[in-house]
């Protein structure tokens, strides 16, 4: 039987101090007061030296960059800036397979099932995804939690951040497989009357699993991919129809509202139009780690009526962390050219996970050819892809089919 990536955890009491197996509380109580006493950075960091200098004079009322508290809107990318994304690979995919191969409470359609083991298979084995599944992903997750309330479908995702561990590193399940040294910029941007907003591809209900009780960002500040929410008999009847089209669909008292489709996928040149539609102005300060955010550092950093500044974390800790040197220096060149700061993991961290986390060989899992994905055929309800790209999903009807 093919080792599983995932190995469930018995509930272990934990102490009060920061040990071996920390808990969410404990990453909770690390905080950064508004005069910025960092711990996790060393001392000569220049990206503190910035973050310092470009917050004390957006604060300062006699400087001439001050920003009144009402427009000090922060930006921050998840997966990979806030959030481990390499052991083996994104949190949110990681999930998606948890679901459907082995959380015993799912029953998942058989083809469904399939496919998901094949993206496990070669994500496993190459720490990275074929072009075509990007939407797909999304898709196969939403319909994986279809018809959970919200609370219904957090716990879900408690569960699982709470017992699954990431490969590679000991002492750590995905939810505390975050970063202190971000955690403690984060609650600097807060003491020093930041909004912080996130601003992820991950699912929005996740992200804010994630960042509510251990970064301090309200769920309402969560930018992200979306699902539709319904109504649980909302169009399963022609019945609300006799009430009247203006009065719309009547809602009963006590009616379950329910995760429903896929809707929207926030990455990239995406971020952008999902601020500017759901903050209504631009960030003055944008944090993330790789291309898919540079739309969002231009969007801050270009013809800002304000001070502004990016930041771009860099995956270069190839001995605490999996990082990659060649996407870490293309990160570096592009932020020398765009005056945005490139932030060294590995020479500006004193820790990413705390001391009792170490990397650990992951497990060594063959590589898998393209296998039947090329031809294989299955059926996902209710939603449309977003600008479908050649060799990506085609639809036809409720039936999508791999080219």
């Amino acid at each position: 039987m093919k080792k599983t990536l995932f190995v469930l955890l018995a509930v272990l009491a934990v102490p009060a101090v920061i040990s071996a197996q920390v808990t969410r509380h404990e990453l909770a109580e690390i905080r950064v007061g508004k005069e910025g006493n960092f711990k996790y950075w060393n001392e000569d960091s220049q990206t503190i030296e910035s973050l310092k200098s470009f917050v004390g004079k957006v604060t300062d009322f006699n400087c001439k960059g001050y920003v009144p508290p009402e427009d000090r809107i922060a930006t921050f990318d998840v997966d990979g800036t806030l959030l481990c994304e390499t052991a083996p690979y994104y949190m949110n995919w990681m999930l998606c397979f948890y679901r459907y191969l082995h959380d015993d409470t799912y029953t998942p359609d058989p083809q469904d099932r399939a496919l998901v083991r094949e993206m496990e298979e070669y994500v496993l084995a190459n720490h990275s995804n074929k072009s075509e599944w990007g939407y797909l992903q999304q898709e196969l997750q939403a319909k994986a939690f279809r018809g959970l309330t919200q609370e219904e479908f957090e716990e879900c995702v408690h569960r699982f951040l709470d017992n699954a561990e990431p490969q590679g590193l000991s002492n750590l399940t995905w939810g505390t497989a975050l970063y202190w040294p971000m955690i403690e910029v984060v609650s600097y941007l807060v003491a020093n009357d930041f909004k912080v907003f996130v601003c992820s591809g991950v699912d929005r209900d996740v992200c804010r699993v994630i960042c509510r009780d251990v970064y301090d960002i309200p769920g309402y500040q969560i930018i992200a991919s979306d699902v539709n929410y319904v109504l649980e008999s909302q169009g399963a009847s022609d019945e609300w129809k006799e009430m009247g089209t203006s009065e719309g669909y009547p809602y009963n008292p006590g009616e379950r509202i329910e995760r429903g489709d896929f809707k929207q996928l926030t990455t990239a040149s995406n971020k952008i139009v999902s601020i500017r539609r759901e903050i209504g102005q631009k960030p003055i300060l944008a944090w993330g780690n790789s291309s898919g955010d540079y739309p969002m550092f231009y969007h801050t950093t270009l013809e800002n009526r304000y001070p502004s500044i990016a930041f771009c974390l860099l995956c270069d800790d190839t001995t605490r962390e999996f990082g990659n040197k060649e996407k870490a220096d293309k990160c570096k060149a592009a932020c020398q050219e765009n005056g945005w700061v490139g932030v060294s993991m590995r020479d500006e961290w004193t820790t990413i996970y705390g001391p009792d986390v170490v990397r650990t060989e992951p497990t060594n899992v063959p590589a898998v050819s393209r296998g039947q994905a090329d031809d294989l055929e299955y059926s996902i309800n209710g939603t449309r892809l977003q600008h479908p790209r050649r060799n990506q999903v085609y639809i036809q009807g409720n039936t999508k089919r791999l080219k």
